[in-house]
């Protein structure tokens, strides 16, 4: 494949807002590619150029006539599809998928065992898994390019008629319906909007009809994309996490994580994601011990319960008569249960440490 250093920038470079993650040689560039500038920047699928090359070559450049398929759409909004007609499709080709506001185009991030149990999940949960419905040629791709690229201009002219109106609100995304019928506009407000006079007036401009959608801080970082956490990896949103889950301050308390707002907060100014994944595997553990705050007995003196460490099955204790630190081991910590010399604390109460833990991050709660 010749593939001049302008093809490569040119292939690189994406319009805002719909920036892909990462950008590979593509097979066969073709002269239209400056035309689809906005389709070609859709999200692809994340793996990166040491993946393709050490681990998932063959997946990239072969073929496979998969039943199910999972497609990233723009917003990094991905589901399961069925591919009805087994299509044979390869990682990051282009198809057009049925969705409630009639077909819309993706690129393939996955097919194989995965996208099997997520849509035996869907089968469970009672959501229909909607079907692939062809490979664009280019014309549509065209058509669809033109599509995106009309969304973004709805960005510009949405916020002017807002800026007008003084409202507090920011405007996120905007998607046209296939048949240009209707025109959802998503938002973020820290409150409820009486935005019917708005509606009247984008009517107009648009001469559709219009849906404005209110969406969390967290649904706006998945959409925005092409974030990095402070992990250094790109955000669980917007790579692998379908759904949200529900994050609350018992998942931090659990893992005895730092009172620190800056390290649980994430990109959307809420509690992190990823703050969920081991809370079952902490709360498991955690009762084979002793509440936080708990006070044992040793040598004549009390020792109040500060620290679980479940990885080195350690516990640490204060003594406040002294203010010194001391270690036991679980066994050790078994030994004085056993002869009576532990006091549970009342009402499962924290430590000192928490003290003012929610009140602090009272501002990250969904």
């Amino acid at each position: 494949m010749n593939t001049t250093n302008n093809d490569i920038n040119k292939s690189n470079i994406s319009p805002t807002p719909f920036r892909a993650k990462y950008e590979y040689y593509e097979h066969g560039l073709n002269p239209d590619i400056d035309e689809l500038k906005y389709v070609y920047s859709l999200p692809k699928s994340g793996y990166s150029n040491y993946d393709f090359l050490l681990k998932n070559g063959e997946k990239y450049s072969k073929k496979v006539e998969a039943e199910f398929v999972e497609v990233l759409m723009k917003g990094n909004i991905r589901n399961v599809f069925r591919n009805e007609n087994r299509v044979p499709l390869r990682i990051d080709d282009f198809v057009v998928v049925e969705c409630e506001n009639g077909p819309e185009i993706g690129r393939v991030v996955d097919f194989g065992d995965k996208s099997i149990a997520k849509s035996c999940m869907c089968s469970r949960q009672g959501i229909e898994v909607c079907k692939i419905l062809r490979v664009p040629d280019i014309d549509e791709l065209k058509l669809f390019d033109k599509k995106l690229r009309d969304e973004f201009e709805v960005l510009g002219k949405a916020r002017e008629v807002i800026n007008r109106y003084g409202f507090d609100m920011k405007i996120t995304e905007a998607a046209w319906q296939f048949d240009r019928q209707r025109l959802t506009i998503f938002f973020t407000a820290p409150q409820r909007i009486d935005f019917r006079e708005l509606v009247k007036d984008l009517a107009r401009l648009f001469k559709a009809r219009i849906e404005l959608r209110q969406i969390s801080s967290r649904e706006e970082t998945k959409r925005l994309g092409d974030f990095v956490g402070p992990c250094g990896r790109e955000l669980c949103c917007t790579t692998f996490m379908c759904n949200f889950g529900h994050v609350t301050l018992d998942h931090a308390k659990v893992q005895q994580l730092s009172n620190n707002i800056s390290k649980l907060s994430g990109n959307c100014g809420r509690l992190k994601c990823c703050i969920k994944f081991e809370y079952d595997t902490y709360s498991t553990a955690i009762e084979k011990y002793p509440p936080i705050g708990s006070v044992i007995e040793f040598n004549n003196t009390a020792l109040k319960i500060i620290k679980i460490d479940i990885f080195n099955s350690k516990i640490t204790t204060y003594d406040e008569s002294n203010s010194q630190y001391a270690h036991f081991t679980s066994q050790e910590l078994s030994e004085m249960i056993k002869k009576g010399k532990l006091i549970l604390a009342a009402d499962n109460s924290e430590s000192k440490k928490f003290d003012n833990f929610d009140e602090e991050l009272k501002s990250l709660l969904d």
